[in-house]
C-alpha cells in the first residue's frame, strides 16, 4: 500500500477509542556489549500502591468501598511479587512515604513526582499501577515507570477488562506483567536509554486546538497550559527511548502550529533544524468530556504521512490528558518498531 502524501493522508486514518485501547508493546531490549558473564545489578523499583480513577457515571455518588481498597491493595501485592520474582528488580520499601500524593492514592495526578519521591528513596525507578473504571463492568488496567533521577517515562503498558468485577483487577495486573512483559523493560536500562547517534530525528510541532463543544465555561487557559504540557511530554518521553533524537522547530512561542503555520512550512523549518521526520498534532473537543486527537508523523523529504492515528479520549482534565500522551508515545514507538 502506498504511503499516502501529507493532501491525502485525512481519508486513510482509523478512531482508536482511547480508554479502553490496549497499548500492549514490549519493549525490546540492546544485548550487553561489555562481560556477557557478569550479571548486572538489579534495578532498584519503587512500587507505589494500586490506585483507582473512577469514570463511570456512579463515580458521583458512590465513592470507592472497602472491597475497591482490598482489590488495590491484591493488585500491588501481586505486581510487587511477580516483580521481585524476576530477579531483575529489587524492591523499595514506600511505606514510610509522607507525601500527600502518595497518601491519598493521587499520584497519578501529580505530573509524575512520584520519581522524585524513588529518587529520595534511592530508587532507581518508580512505578504506578492505575486501575480505571469506565463502568461498573468495564476496566482498564495500566502501569507506568519513570526514571527516578530525570522523571522521564520509561514505559507504560495498558490492558482492558470487559464485564468484569473489581476482584479481576489484580489479574489484569498480572496479565501484564506476565504477558507485556515488565521485566524487559530492566534489560532496556541494562542496554542504556540515552539516543544513539544514528536515531532518527524528529521534530514536534506545537498542537492546533478547536473547540466546538459549547461548554459555558472558559477553559482555554486550562487547555493551553495541557497543550503546552503534551508538547513537552511528547519530545521527553520519545527522546528518554533512545529510539528518537528531538530537533527544535525555530518558531515564535505559541505560533507554531498547523493552525498558524501551513504545513510546507513547518516542513520546511523542520528540515532547516536537521530533522527527518516532523510530528504534526491537532486536538478537537467535541462535547464536555469527548476530545478527539489526531497525530501525523511526515517524512521530511519525501513529505508523505509515514503514520497515522486517530484516537478519541474520554476526559478533559489533566489526568486525561496524561493518559493521551502515554498512549500515543507508545504507539509511535511500536510504529517504529515495526
Amino acid at each position: 500500500m502506498a504511503t499516502p502524501s501529507l493532501a491525502t493522508q485525512g481519508s486513510s486514518m482509523h478512531g482508536i477509542p482511547f480508554i479502553l485501547a490496549s497499548a500492549m508493546v514490549v519493549t525490546p531490549f540492546a544485548v550487553a556489549t561489555a562481560d556477557q558473564s557478569t550479571a548486572p545489578a538489579p534495578i532498584r523499583l519503587a512500587v507505589f500502591p494500586f490506585e483507582l480513577e473512577d469514570f463511570s457515571a456512579a463515580a458521583a455518588y458512590i465513592p470507592p468501598d472497602d472491597v475497591d481498597r482490598e482489590q488495590l491493595r491484591l493488585s500491588t501485592e501481586e505486581a510487587r511479587r511477580l516483580i521481585a520474582q524476576s530477579g531483575r528488580y529489587q524492591l523499595v520499601d514506600v511505606g514510610a512515604v509522607n507525601d500527600e500524593a502518595a497518601k491519598t492514592g493521587k499520584l497519578r495526578d501529580c505530573g509524575g513526582c512520584e520519581a522524585k519521591i524513588a529518587a529520595g528513596l534511592d530508587a532507581d525507578q518508580s512505578m504506578i499501577g492505575i486501575v480505571t473504571r469506565i463502568s461498573r463492568t468495564d476496566y482498564a488496567v495500566t502501569y507506568k515507570i519513570r526514571d527516578a533521577r530525570s522523571g522521564a517515562l520509561v514505559d507504560v503498558e495498558q490492558t482492558d477488562l470487559r464485564a468484569g468485577a473489581n476482584s479481576a483487577w489484580s489479574r489484569g495486573a498480572r496479565w501484564l506483567i506476565e504477558s507485556v512483559g515488565i521485566v524487559l523493560v530492566a534489560a532496556a536500562v541494562f542496554g542504556g536509554s540515552k539516543a544513539q547517534a544514528d536515531a532518527p530525528v524528529l521534530a514536534v510541532a506545537e498542537i492546533q486546538y478547536s473547540d466546538t463543544s459549547g461548554e459555558v465555561i472558559d477553559q482555554s487557559a486550562e487547555h493551553f497550559r495541557r497543550l503546552r504540557e503534551f508538547e513537552a511530554s511528547l519530545r521527553t518521553d520519545l527522546t528518554a527511548s533512545g529510539k528518537v533524537r528531538n530537533a527544535a522547530l525555530d518558531c515564535p512561542p505559541n505560533a507554531c502550529s498547523v493552525g498558524e503555520i501551513a504545513a510546507d512550512e513547518l516542513l520546511d523549518k523542520a528540515q532547516a533544524a536537521g530533522a527527518a521526520y516532523l510530528l504534526i498534532s491537532s486536538f478537537h473537543k467535541v462535547s464536555t468530556l469527548v476530545q478527539w486527537a489526531k497525530f501525523d508523523i511526515v517524512d521530511v523529504k519525501t513529505r508523505n504521512v509515514v503514520f497515522n492515528r486517530l484516537v478519541t479520549f474520554r476526559g478533559d482534565n489533566d489526568t486525561a490528558w496524561r493518559h493521551a500522551e502515554s498512549f500515543i508515545v507508545r504507539q509511535i514507538l511500536d510504529h517504529e518498531e515495526q
